[in-house]
């Protein structure tokens, strides 16, 4: 537990690091940009992405879950990632003409070109960075991740402020991968695991398919409505959607994406010691929604002077969407799990039958309302969230043995601190007069008084959180205070 916990630490650390440049480097470059040249870079992030995870292949996540490796297989995991990364590269580069003609955009052209850079330097931080995940090396992890993260928002700024438009993000993109492989061999410089060899193969592949088929799927599921939009409804309105999800992201992103890579080596290595998988997933649900679901609350409630501070004025229509989004997402907060359950438990392919029934009719449903309005959009997903979470369960359930009885215990205590956190700026927004538009001492007023309901909520019930919240202190003042010893 001890070790598990200094990997979230770590972790989390890294995200509220990462994310907190992120946040700094969209609000500069929302400023300097125009919603359309927005749009454009994200019709074709959304083709890189969507090639990235094809080249990804399950390598990494194979490594991080197999109980038993060797350097035999190892040597095949960087050869598998160095064959599908030039692939990708070469086929990115070979196309990128050809899909900035079906969007009639030819600026589209060069982004996608220079992008396809970035795939030749992922074959040396992948594999690293998957053996560093299975020891839990998470502070080696961070700075690695941090330090990249700091110089990709470093050169999209310098460019964006040079007048270098859409391409300041695909430059950026590719200085922070550079510097990943830097550091990551930086961190093991073992040059006997770049050996090519393809002696593991048929393992790797057999696994890969069933993974990469889950990612891609769900990728496709994110990535192909913004590229549908950008020919339905216009680069602006994918420029104005994807910020949107931008903002109703941020409790994900600052929460679920810190533990998302500790999840699965945890689980794993719970597994390998012969622990019961389903109570470490209610932990987790439990742990999770405590924060996350009253951080959406009072985003949702919020949106207008969290999207005028972090985009400015003139991105206020994202401010509907992004409320919209936000409550959507309540019914999400628990998906990051279900991957790594299933992974863990050994039924890879439930995750991929689950992601069959759920996507496509989430996809239809959203193509069909695109054609209505962005807002049918946003509306779309109080629909298909609760749809996906719900196909979900149907496969988690009889994976760890868990009744509706027990998750519904488990969630109690999560409910009864989102209401906590949701009254006292919801109370304030009912009787300000100004509606969700509050100005900026009244959203101060809401945020100190949602985090004192949540407090106070947690004071006064029994919850895991607590727990973890006393059993990190106390691990960070047994750390500080061995530093301090022998300067003493």
């Amino acid at each position: 537990m001890s070790g598990i916990r200094s990997s979230f630490i770590f972790s989390l650390a890294e995200k509220y690091a990462s994310q907190m440049l992120l946040i700094g480097t969209t609000a500069v470059m929302a400023r300097l940009l125009t919603p359309a040249e927005t749009g454009l870079f994200l019709t074709a992030n959304a083709v890189i992405l969507l090639a990235d995870n094809f080249r990804a292949f399950g390598v990494g996540t194979y490594l991080v879950q197999e109980k038993e490796i060797d350097r035999a297989l190892v040597r095949s995991a960087f050869t598998l990632t160095l064959l599908f990364s030039f692939v990708c590269a070469a086929l990115t580069f070979a196309f990128s003409d050809t899909v900035a003609g079906l969007y009639g955009a030819p600026a589209l052209g060069p982004l996608l070109a220079a992008s396809s850079l970035a795939f030749l330097l992922t074959p040396i931080s992948g594999p690293v960075i998957a053996l560093m995940q299975r020891e839990l090396a998470f502070g080696r992890i961070a700075f690695v991740n941090v330090s990249s993260a700091l110089a990709g928002s470093a050169m999209t700024i310098w460019l964006g402020l040079n007048h270098h438009g859409a391409m300041s993000f695909v430059w950026g993109s590719v200085a922070a991968s550079a510097l990943m492989a830097i550091l990551a061999f930086a961190m093991r410089p073992e040059l006997s695991i770049f050996v090519p060899s393809l002696s593991r193969a048929r393992r790797l592949l057999s696994f890969g398919t069933w993974s990469s088929l889950i990612t891609i799927l769900n990728m496709s599921y994110d990535l192909l409505p913004r590229l549908a939009f950008g020919r339905i409804l216009g680069f602006d309105a994918v420029g104005l959607y994807a910020r949107a999800l931008t903002i109703s992201q941020l409790p994900d992103r600052m929460l679920v994406s810190a533990l998302q890579p500790v999840v699965l080596p945890a689980l794993a290595a719970h597994v390998r010691a012969g622990g019961d998988l389903r109570e470490g997933y209610l932990r987790g649900l439990s742990l999770t929604t405590a924060v996350h679901w009253p951080a959406l609350i009072m985003l949702a409630l919020l949106a207008d002077p969290v999207v005028h501070l972090l985009l400015g004025p003139q991105w206020i229509e994202a401010a509907p969407l992004v409320r919209i989004i936000a409550l959507a997402n309540l019914a999400l907060a628990p998906a990051f799990l279900t991957f790594p359950v299933l992974v863990a438990a050994g039924r890879i392919r439930d995750a991929l039958l689950a992601s069959l029934i759920s996507l496509p009719p989430s996809f239809i449903i959203a193509i069909g309302a695109a054609f209505i309005s962005l807002d049918a959009v946003a509306a779309s997903m109080l629909i298909v969230a609760p749809l996906q979470m719900a196909v979900a369960y149907a496969f988690i359930r009889p994976a760890v043995d868990l009744s509706w009885r027990r998750l519904w215990r488990a969630l109690q205590p999560s409910i009864a601190l989102t209401l906590g956190a949701a009254l006292p700026p919801g109370l304030l927004v009912l009787v300000s007069g100004q509606g969700f538009a509050l100005d900026w001492p009244m959203t101060v007023i809401a945020l100190a008084g949602g985090t004192a309901g949540w407090l106070v909520t947690l004071l006064n019930i029994e919850h895991s959180v607590k727990e973890e919240l006393v059993g990190s202190t106390r691990q960070l003042l047994g750390r500080f205070a061995r530093v301090r010893a022998p300067a003493e």
